[in-house]
């Protein structure tokens, strides 16, 4: 039978589940009920298990009658590691489960775990998984997880296998295929140990003590003109600081190290190892990602936010490091000043966490948000942590975000969250010198996933791990005092936390000599002897830059449990393009854009029969911007084509046009790619005051319903309303007339439109404009032939580094938009 040949996954799947859900629970006040059986159901079948049966085979290894058909069906290595999962004990506080457990993150896993194990068939089982744990966590000090199912709220549970199915790979991590990593990890730094002799080791000087250099302090607060979300909820302009931490040496110029937070955290917790690096004679700028820091967790906590991490931190937080660079850069022909000192041709990052996977993304690796929609998706169950994190980059519009920084020649990322966000293709981009720090008893961002497999992929480039043992989250940072993170319990912080932070900042010297000084006498630290020679009673060190599948599959003895990617990059080519189309332009002089002709405010004949609108304003500040970047000795001259439903992205495939703009970005157009969004709104329906009492989105099918014909609002009306009788229109000019004498029932326009031309009346009040809130998220972008890798490049380094909506527009439509990003970022998503 079908559900017996799975039940061996199965059952791992379940009582690993368990552990995890210790992790993360809330108070919840004990049933007088408690659970007697287990329900498994795949589809229409199920089968049932005593919880008694599960205790007596855990303590004896006694098979009962309801447990011995599905028991036989596995082999005894799995056997024995069911009841080695069974009788494993844990000592989790009640009070640091709660204080976790008011985290957003907390609150979704449950949410994910409660899709999978519930207390009724068909029901979440949210409440009955994060009752049952802290009860059995208060009831006794140490607890197993036999206890917790004797505790659940009723007398039945209910797991669900076709969903438990899903989590195999996750399942291995943790159990045997994470020990087996662990071995080949040990394997390999033994292998390729060189001997070197003791008394060598012995006399290297210990980069964990202070260097040569007093260390200065100068504190910077930089301003932005971007959209992002901060604890204020979304602005157009915010001011950030940045620490910066120098050797106090006016006569040399230094390398420069920037320093990426993580998630929840502060600039200030990175102070040691700022000082430490100046100390060896690195410049090292902080800066605070004011969009995921401390002050905005606090506020998340507090349910004043309703992100728990905005989609556009994912292109902020890069943004925030190459924007320190440039403000460095306007410094350099001031000698006076100490914002010289810094060698910009000598660059390096470092990342914890979140801020890690800042530091991959500036190092070359582009996000996949098309890998994300499919791993994020409303019907998978996720027990990742890291993954949830990384699924709100999900939410950005699918195009491609290019923030790499050439200027960057190094990077170290601690504890990353890679695994789907990057996948294998975006991480064998990377091509500088790249370390990763892992630790083994990691629980925000399983090593294995998370940082093991992601080493796998970087390719042809030098590269270091770093695996502590025992090693948790946080083994690679030492926070000042007045940040720690007081709510978090040892068992998620580690013991050793002081020893392996102190190695982390030697070792983290070591690297910036090698990689941005070139000092290759350095390299003798990055060694797997170094590492040997440093490990001691409380932590071994193993370190490699060597790491293969074949090595995992030594230590596993097989085949291993789940696939491994391999890289796959593919670079689209068109046939009979000889010249890049900047090489273009410079040689012909002609920027080559097409617009919309009907779609206001985008792109329009206005009544004086001129091109105007956005895309218009877009155009010439994009000539204007490629004259003064990019050595034009010549006015680009701008040629505007007109865009239509008969020529819709053939202008670009043709080569007619360099790019095209009011475009709503979408997926899967051949030869095509869209630059990074500049603009969200959507449709709305406007209606005379008098009828909104009787206005319902349901029955508008029965209605004459107006709108500017263009390509998006036929194929919205389509959609939505196929029924209606459609009045399109070449322009607004008699919408309003025609409102007013019943020709229409409504109009339906872009939000931006609509509010534009009701501000231009007399009687406002004669119109109301409909729903509250946008009927759709439309993302516009620039469309751009898929070819030319340098051209998409500038044109989202042209629309990153210009305000363009908030210089073309005026102060009410850009709150408007920003109101529009918001919702469609944090509102408009899938439960």
């Amino acid at each position: 039978m079908k559900i017996f040949t799975k039940i061996k996954h199965y059952q791992q799947k379940f009582f690993l589940i368990s552990i995890l859900i210790s992790l993360f629970t809330c108070l919840f006040s004990k049933s007088a009920e408690s659970a007697e059986k287990i329900n498994f159901v795949y589809g229409s079948l199920s089968f049932s298990v005593a919880i008694e049966s599960l205790e007596t085979f855990a303590k004896t290894g006694e098979l009962k009658e309801d447990l011995e058909p599905y028991a036989s069906q596995l082999d005894q290595k799995t056997l024995f590691e069911v009841r080695l999962f069974l009788n494993k004990s844990f000592q989790f506080p009640q009070a640091s489960l709660y204080r976790i457990s008011r985290t957003s993150l907390a609150q979704d896993l449950i949410k994910q775990l409660g899709k999978v194990i519930s207390s009724h068939s068909q029901r979440n089982g949210f409440y009955a998984i994060r009752g049952a744990i802290l009860t059995t966590a208060g009831n006794q000090e140490s607890w197993n997880l036999i206890d917790v199912l004797k505790t659940f709220p009723t007398q039945e549970v209910y797991v669900n296998l076709e969903l438990l199915a899903q989590l195999k790979d996750e399942i291995f991590a943790y159990q045997s295929y994470g020990d087996a990593v662990t071995k080949a990890i040990d394997n390999v730094a033994e292998k390729n140990s060189h001997n070197i002799p003791l008394s060598q080791l012995d006399n290297l000087p210990d980069l964990a003590k202070k260097g040569q250099y007093n260390v200065i302090k100068k504190t910077v607060i930089l301003e932005r003109n971007q959209v992002r979300m901060t604890k204020e909820g979304f602005v157009s302009q915010y001011n950030f600081p940045v620490d910066f931490y120098l050797p106090d040496d006016a006569t040399h110029t230094f390398p420069l190290v920037l320093i990426s937070h993580g998630f929840g955290s502060v600039r200030e917790n990175f102070t040691s190892l700022a000082q430490h690096l100046a100390s060896y004679g690195f410049i090292v700028a902080i800066p605070q990602h004011i969009g995921s820091d401390l002050q905005y967790r606090q506020e998340l906590l507090k349910g004043t936010l309703s992100s728990a991490l905005s989609p556009m931190e994912y292109l902020a937080r890069p943004a925030d490091l190459s924007y320190i660079i440039d403000y460095l850069e306007s410094f350099q022909e001031d000698n006076t000043l100490w914002q010289k000192r810094a060698n910009l041709s000598q660059i390096g990052v470092i990342g914890d966490s979140l801020g890690g996977t800042t530091a991959l993304q500036i190092a070359g690796a582009p996000l996949n948000i098309n890998r994300l929609q499919t791993e994020c998706s409303s019907d998978k169950v996720i027990i990742n942590i890291a993954l949830i994190l990384q699924c709100q980059a999900s939410y950005l519009p699918p195009t491609q975000y290019q923030v790499a920084d050439s200027r960057v020649k190094a990077v170290i990322a601690t504890h990353p969250l890679v695994s789907s966000i990057f996948a294998s293709e975006g991480l064998s981009k990377i091509k500088i010198p790249t370390m990763i720090t892992a630790g083994s008893q990691d629980i925000i961002t399983p090593f294995v996933i998370e940082q093991i497999h992601p080493f796998l992929w970087l390719q042809n480039i030098p590269k270091y791990l770093i695996f502590f043992q025992p090693g948790t989250h946080f083994s690679s940072t030492q926070p000042s005092p007045e940040f720690t993170l007081d709510s978090l319990p040892e068992f998620l912080l580690g013991k050793n936390r002081n020893i392996s932070s102190e190695y982390f900042r030697g070792i983290a010297v070591a690297f910036l000599e090698v990689y941005l000084k070139n000092n290759q006498d350095y390299l003798v630290y990055l060694s797997s002897d170094y590492g040997k020679f440093r490990e001691n009673n409380s932590l071994q060190v193993k370190q490699t830059n060597q790491l293969s599948v074949n090595d995992l599959k030594d230590a596993y003895g097989g085949d291993l449990p789940f696939a491994i990617e391999t890289s796959l990059v593919v670079t689209p080519s068109w046939e009979n393009q000889n010249l890049s189309i900047l090489e273009e332009i410079k040689k012909t002089g002609v920027l080559k854009i097409a617009y919309p002709q009907n779609n206001e405010p985008l792109g329009y004949i206005n009544q004086d029969g001129e091109w105007s609108g956005f895309c218009s304003f877009l155009g010439h500040s994009l000539a204007d911007y490629l004259e003064s970047n990019f050595d034009f000795d010549f006015e680009i001259k701008l040629v505007s084509i007109p865009s239509d439903s008969d020529n819709l992205f053939n202008l670009i495939t043709t080569n007619q046009v360099d790019l095209e703009c009011g475009q709503i970005i979408s997926k899967n157009i051949d030869k095509i790619v869209f630059s990074i969004p500049f603009m969200v709104t959507g449709n709305q329906f406007l209606l005379p005051q008098g009828d909104t009492q009787n206005f319902n989105l349901s029955k508008l099918n029965s209605l004459n319903i107006g709108s500017i014909y263009n390509i998006a609002n036929e194929k919205f009306l389509d959609e939505n309303y196929p029924q209606a009788s459609k009045v399109y229109y070449n322009s607004f000019e008699n919408v309003l007339t025609d409102l007013e004498n019943n020709k229409i029932d409504v109009f339906l326009g872009n939000s931006l439109l609509l509010n534009s031309k009701i501000s231009e009346i007399s009687n406002q009040n004669k119109y109301k404009i409909n729903p509250k809130f946008i009927l759709n998220c439309d993302y516009y972008g620039l469309s751009l032939p898929s070819f030319d890798s340098q051209w998409i490049d500038i044109i989202n380094g042209f629309l990153t580094k210009n305000t363009l909506s908030q210089n073309y527009f005026n102060q009410e439509a850009n709150s408007l938009l920003l109101e529009q990003l918001n919702y469609c970022l944090n509102f408009q998503k899938d439960p």
